[in-house]
């Protein structure tokens, strides 16, 4: 005699989360064939913004701090890009100086007036 349970089959779906990081990644990796004329934006914006915000931080009186932070964020895009890194730490690092320097320059804005 042969007997059959009733089997029932469910299928379920998890939605994942992508995390902004992630995005990234994946963008980076698709964009990877036009990665010398990215990397070269990276370090024209991030160097513009920085020599901006060094310009405000010594406007009026010498802030050492944002001098220095501005400095080094544009340095180390140029340097990642320059020294041919792989091209997701050239974009890492242009996004964090681009980002960085923004700030500071907004910050600074107050003492234009």
């Amino acid at each position: 005699m042969i007997t059959a349970k009733n089997i029932t089959v469910t299928t379920t779906t998890e939605r994942k989360n992508i995390s902004l990081i992630e995005m990234i990644n994946d963008k980076i990796k698709k964009e990877q064939e036009n990665s010398f004329g990215i990397s070269m934006l990276f370090v024209m914006i991030s160097t513009m913004i920085s020599s901006i915000s060094i310009g405000l931080a010594l406007h009026g009186g010498f802030s050492y701090p944002i001098v220095a932070l501005s400095s080094m964020t544009a340095m180390a895009t140029n340097a990642a890009a320059f020294s041919q890194s792989p091209f997701k730490y050239v974009v890492w690092l242009g996004m964090i100086s681009i980002i960085t320097n923004t700030l500071l320059v907004i910050i600074q804005l107050p003492k234009l007036f």
